[in-house]
């Protein structure tokens, strides 16, 4: 009895907590299934799932709204469309929005869209993530993946020639003999080296289906790249 009241209990604080999440997401949220509604509800839904938190704080709902409009982007979506593209987006942004500990890795990369976007690509697939949230994101693999693909060697590739320009074009011109101390060249060709085989391994990691260590793959890319100049500004 008493544990039939705690489940009860239990399913009326994500109630609420997912009326919280309301907020932050688009109008097209209250087509999304709520636990306890009725019986077409997915079964996913009543999974145990440690990772949802009840309460989560506002500086979490107002990080992870921040990512609304990234999604709808990278996902391809419709402006004032409800379809499988935006359904795809809001049920990605709602489970992500439950998650403090979800929140705050993602929020933690430099490209914190393709992070989220890969990571919903590999959970629906079934390889990372809780079993509920690899239920409710399953009926949209196909957008999460072929989105995720799309944007990841894109930018990838967009990085990659960003870092042999910088070598070629700028980093000659800050040696010794322009009198230019900015960069210790040998270091930073040793960095750029590091960077361009993260990168390369981001493709190979994409080719293999690996989306989610892909995207950190290119996060620790990154965040090297970024680091030089903090360095030197430091």
């Amino acid at each position: 009895m008493a544990t039939a009241k705690a489940g009860s209990l239990k399913i009326v604080g994500i109630i609420a907590s997912l009326t919280a999440l309301a907020l932050v997401l688009s109008p097209t949220f209250s087509l999304l299934q709520v636990a306890g509604k009725d019986n077409s509800v997915n079964d996913a839904t009543f999974l145990n799932d440690d990772t949802v938190i009840e309460n989560v704080s506002k500086e979490d709902l107002a990080a992870c709204g921040s990512l609304n409009v990234r999604v709808d982007e990278i996902l391809a979506v419709t402006n004032g469309t409800v379809d499988e593209r935006k359904l795809a987006s809001d049920t990605l942004i709602a489970e992500f929005c439950s998650r403090p500990v979800l929140i705050h890795e993602i929020m933690s990369a430099d490209s914190k869209g393709l992070s989220l976007v890969a990571y919903a690509c590999d959970a629906s697939s079934r390889k990372i993530g809780t079993s509920a949230m690899q239920e409710s994101l399953a009926d949209y693999k196909v957008i999460y993946c072929e989105s995720a693909k799309k944007l990841i060697v894109n930018e990838t590739n967009t990085f990659l020639e960003s870092v042999e320009q910088f070598r070629t074009e700028y980093l000659p011109f800050t040696g010794n003999d322009t009198g230019s101390s900015y960069f210790n060249v040998t270091s930073v060709e040793m960095t750029l080296d590091e960077i361009t085989q993260s990168l390369d391994e981001c493709l190979v990691l994409v080719d293999a289906g690996e989306y989610y260590p892909a995207a950190k793959s290119f996060d620790i890319a990154s965040k090297k790249f970024i680091g030089l100049f903090q360095q030197d500004s430091g």
